[in-house]
């Protein structure tokens, strides 16, 4: 059996949570999620809730960089990264992310730009969940308890904030096809038959 590393990133409402926890049970690979947190806030002496809302900020060493200077650096060529409390917690999340790598032969990952984190690891394979706006709003609403008249601005808010994180860490455009190796719209296929087609492509990789 070949090591394989998942990475998924998803939009907010598209199911990509579930769909990495499915294929953890049907490859019977460890998937790590909410577990990041609660790893992540031991080691930086932080508590989870502090975690939970400030890993997807945008940083405010980013602010900072624009009113000094009128123009960004992305964090991977910034040098004084740990000075913010939220870029110190993307370095600590990505340390924690390399080593369970290393630990585990195979695993999935769950967002926090573990695609980008694992770039140069061999055995890599990063997927992006997308749907339509109408699915993930009504996932929202059934699913996540989102109060219907928020809920459009919920899946907005929270994609933007996603999209902002993942663009500053690491340089690259979020959601963007060309920098996945898969990309599945839910929308259209479902839960269970993306979860499918996921698994019998990596089960051949294997």
């Amino acid at each position: 059996m070949n090591p394989i590393l998942i990475t998924i990133s998803r939009e907010y409402g598209s199911g990509g949570r579930e769909i990495a926890q499915r294929l953890s049970d049907l490859l019977e690979i460890p998937v790590f999620d909410r577990k990041l947190i609660d790893m992540t806030a031991d080691k930086c002496g932080y508590s989870t809730k502090f975690i939970q809302e400030n890993e997807e900020r945008m940083t405010n060493s980013f602010l900072f960089n624009i009113a000094v200077t009128g123009n960004y650096t992305p964090f991977h060529h910034a040098h004084n990264a740990e000075s913010v409390p939220q870029d110190y917690v993307f370095l600590t999340q990505s340390r924690i992310i390399k080593t369970l790598a290393e630990q585990h032969s195979s695993a999935i990952f769950v967002g926090r730009c573990a695609d980008y984190i694992l770039r140069e690891n061999p055995n890599l394979f990063s997927v992006f969940i997308t749907s339509d706006i109408d699915s993930r709003v009504k996932r929202a609403v059934e699913e996540y308890g989102i109060a219907p008249e928020k809920a459009v601005s919920v899946v907005n808010r929270k994609d933007k904030a996603r999209r902002r994180h993942y663009n500053y860490y690491t340089g690259m455009d979020w959601g963007t096809c060309s920098n996945y190796h898969m990309v599945l719209n839910t929308g259209k296929l479902g839960i269970a038959s993306a979860t499918g087609i996921l698994a019998d492509v990596l089960s051949d990789r294997r």
